[in-house]
C-alpha cells in the first residue's frame, strides 16, 4: 500500500505546481452573523455561483488530504488555506471557460495514457516506485485492478489524485498553446536591439536638487492637486480600513500564580510514594509523562543542581519554567564520559488566568465599551486611564494579523461591515487571552488610492518636483549661458557616458528616466531645455552616438521565447483573465 502514500505525496505536490486547492478549512461558527445567514454564496464569478456547500465539500475534502500530508495546523496555516481554497474554485472557473473556448480537452483515452502509457504522467511515474527504484507498471496495473476492493477513502485519494493528473494535463496543453503562440517581428527585434545596444554621450549642465534646503520651498495645495491628478492612476487600492484599537489582556494574577503553586505542591508527596509515576503524571500534569535521557545541563538550573545532589527518588519543586510551577521526581542519573545524565519525571501546571481573573478583565472592558460610545469618548478614556492605544491603518479583507493580535478575522470582519461607520465603537473581541475594543477610522473603497494617502508617501517626491520646476525657471534666465547657470545655482558640468534606454541609470545621478528619455530621443550638437528629472534639473547636449549594430535576430528571439514563456508558468496568462472577469467574493463572510 506504499502506493497510497506516494499518491497522496504527489497529489500534494500537484496542488503547488497547478493551483489546486488541496488545502485545508477549519469549519468554524459559519453562520454567526445575519449577514452570514442571508448569504450563501461564497463567490460569484461571471455570474456563476459559488455556493457554501460546493466550498463546504471542497474544504471537507481538502481537510482530509492536509492532515494526511501535514497532521495540525495553526490559526495562520488554516486560515491560508481556506483563503486558497477559495482562490483555486474561483481560478477553476475561469480557466474552465478559457479552456473551453479554446478547445482544450483532455479525453478518456488521453487520461488513460497518462497512467498506461508510454510515457506515464511523472507524478504518476514518482508514485509507483519498484524496489529497483525505477517506475513499476506492474504495481500500478495492478493497484488499478483493486481499486474496488480498496475502501472508501483510498478510493476517494485515487479518484482526486485522477482529477489532479487530469488538470496538469489541461494545464500543460493550454501553456504549450501559448508558447506556440509566440512571435517576434523583424522590426520589433530591432527595435529591442537598438533599446539594449544604441549607446549616446551627452554633455550635461545640472543642479542637484538637495542643493537646496528643503526649507526653503512651499509645496502648495495645488502641487498636491497636481501631483495627484497626474499619478493617481498609478496607484490602485485594495479596499482597506483603519482602526485605533485597545487590547485587555488576562493574564494570570498573582492569586492565580499561587493557585498553580499549590496545586504541584500538593502533587509533590503523591508523585514520591506512587508506584506508577507514569499514571500519575499522565493523570495529575499538563504535560505529558516524558521518560527521555537527557544531560544534566540541559535541565531548569534549579532541577540540574537538585539532581546532582540528591539520588533517584528525590522529588524537587516547586519550580518554575515554561510558564508552569513544576515538581519532578528523579527516575535515573548516571555519568556518560564524564558527563551527568538524568531522567526526570515531571507534573507541570500551567500559571493560567482563572475564571475570576477573566471576569475581572472583561467587566474592566465591558465598563470601558458602555461608558464610551463616540470615537472623542473612546481617545478621552484611554489618556485618562492611561491605556495603550494602538494603531492599523491598513486592515485588507485577507488581513490575518494585526500588531499584538494574533487571529483578528472577527474584527476583520466588523471593520468591513456595511453598517459600520467611521468613528464607530465596536462591541467586546473576545480572542484567545484578551479582550480587544476597536474605532473605525477610516475606510478606502477599491479603486484608487486616497488623496491624502498618496500625498502623505510622496511628500518628498512632490517637493523634488517643485525644486525642479523652481530651477527649470531660474535657469531659462540665464539663456545659453550655462556655465554661469551652475555657477550661481551651484551645479555641475559632467559627462554622460553610456546612455541606452534599457539601462535607467544616468551616470552619478542614478535613475533618472526623464533626462535619459530625452537625451536619447534628441540630435546630435543640440542643446535642450531645463529637464526637471527626479533628482537634478538639466540641460544636455548629445555629443556622441554608438549604433546599436546589427540585429542578432535568433539571439533577440531566443532572450524573450524565455521571458515569455517564464512568464506563462508564472501565472500572468490567469492574472490577465483574472482582471478581465466579474469577480464577487464574499469570502470575508465565511472565513
Amino acid at each position: 500500500m506504499a502506493a497510497i502514500g506516494k499518491i497522496r505525496q504527489h497529489y500534494g505536490i500537484l496542488v503547488v505546481i497547478i493551483g489546486l486547492a488541496l488545502l485545508a478549512f477549519v469549519l468554524g461558527d459559519l453562520f454567526k452573523s445575519t449577514n452570514r445567514r442571508r448569504q450563501n454564496d461564497v463567490a460569484v464569478v461571471n455570474g456563476e455561483k459559488i455556493s457554501y456547500q460546493d466550498y463546504a465539500n471542497r474544504v471537507d475534502q481538502n481537510m482530509q488530504n492536509q492532515k494526511r500530508m501535514y497532521g495540525q495546523l495553526t490559526n495562520d496555516q488554516s486560515f491560508s488555506i481556506r483563503q486558497q481554497t477559495l482562490d483555486q474554485m474561483i481560478r477553476e472557473i475561469i480557466m474552465e471557460k478559457e479552456y473551453k473556448a479554446l478547445g482544450i480537452a483532455v479525453s478518456t483515452e488521453e487520461l488513460t495514457d497518462q497512467f498506461l502509457g508510454e510515457k506515464p504522467n511523472q507524478y504518476v511515474a514518482q508514485s509507483f516506485i519498484g524496489k529497483d527504484g525505477k517506475f513499476d507498471r506492474e504495481m500500478l496495473q495492478s493497484y488499478i485492478n483493486n481499486f474496488d476492493n480498496f475502501d472508501p477513502e483510498t478510493q476517494a485519494a485515487w479518484i482526486n489524485f485522477e482529477n489532479a493528473i487530469a488538470e496538469d494535463r489541461l494545464n500543460t496543453k493550454y501553456e504549450s498553446l501559448l508558447k506556440h503562440g509566440f512571435y517576434m517581428p523583424k522590426k520589433l527585434a530591432d527595435r529591442y536591439n537598438d533599446n539594449k545596444n544604441l549607446k549616446r554621450t551627452a554633455e550635461v549642465y545640472a543642479v542637484r536638487y538637495v542643493s537646496i534646503p528643503d526649507s526653503t520651498v512651499v509645496v502648495t495645495e495645488q502641487d498636491n492637486k497636481k501631483y495627484y491628478e497626474t499619478y493617481k492612476n498609478k496607484y490602485p487600492t485594495d479596499a482597506m480600513r483603519g482602526i485605533d484599537y485597545v487590547i485587555f489582556e488576562v493574564k494570570p494574577s498573582a492569586a492565580d500564580r499561587e493557585d498553580a503553586k499549590k496545586f504541584v505542591s500538593d502533587v509533590k508527596e503523591g508523585l514520591a510514594e506512587t508506584s506508577n509515576v507514569a499514571n500519575y503524571v499522565a493523570y495529575n500534569s499538563d504535560a505529558p509523562y516524558d521518560s527521555t535521557w537527557r544531560k544534566a545541563s540541559e535541565l531548569p538550573v534549579e532541577l540540574e543542581a537538585a539532581v546532582a545532589e540528591n539520588n533517584v527518588g528525590f522529588v524537587f519543586g516547586p519550580y518554575e519554567d515554561n510558564g508552569a510551577f513544576n515538581v519532578a521526581r528523579i527516575m535515573g542519573k548516571e555519568n556518560r564520559n564524564d558527563t551527568l545524565w538524568a531522567q526526570v519525571a515531571v507534573v507541570a501546571h500551567e500559571i493560567t488566568a482563572s475564571t475570576a481573573t477573566d471576569q475581572a478583565v472583561f467587566a474592566e472592558v465591558n465598563k470601558f465599551v458602555t461608558e464610551n460610545k463616540t470615537a472623542e469618548q473612546f481617545n478621552a478614556a484611554v489618556e485618562a486611564q492611561g491605556l495603550n492605544k494602538r494603531t492599523y491603518q491598513s486592515i485588507r479583507k485577507n488581513t490575518n494579523r494585526i500588531s499584538g493580535i494574533n487571529n483578528p478575522r472577527e474584527i476583520v470582519r466588523w471593520s468591513f461591515n456595511d453598517d459600520t461607520k467611521i468613528g464607530d465603537i465596536s462591541n467586546v473581541f473576545e480572542l484567545e487571552n484578551m479582550y480587544v475594543v476597536a474605532v473605525l477610522t477610516k475606510i478606502v473603497p477599491e479603486g484608487l488610492a486616497p488623496y491624502e494617502d498618496i500625498i502623505e508617501r510622496y511628500a518628498t517626491t512632490i517637493k523634488k518636483i517643485k525644486k525642479g520646476e523652481i530651477l527649470a525657471e531660474k535657469a531659462k534666465a540665464y539663456g545659453t549661458d550655462y556655465q554661469k547657470m551652475i555657477d550661481d545655482l551651484g551645479g555641475e558640468k559632467t559627462t554622460v557616458e553610456n546612455i541606452t534606454m534599457e539601462g535607467r541609470g544616468y551616470g552619478s545621478f542614478g535613475v533618472e528616466e526623464k533626462i535619459g528619455g530625452t537625451t536619447l530621443g534628441m540630435k546630435e550638437g543640440v542643446y535642450s531645455a531645463p529637464i526637471e528629472g527626479g533628482n537634478a534639473m538639466a540641460i544636455v547636449k548629445v555629443t556622441g552616438t554608438t549604433p546599436a549594430g546589427k540585429t542578432d535576430y535568433d539571439a533577440i528571439h531566443r532572450e524573450y521565447v524565455s521571458k515569455f514563456n517564464n512568464a506563462i508558468l508564472n501565472g500572468s496568462p490567469y492574472s490577465a483573465l483574472l482582471d478581465k472577469a466579474k469577480v464577487k467574493n464574499n469570502g470575508i463572510l465565511f472565513f
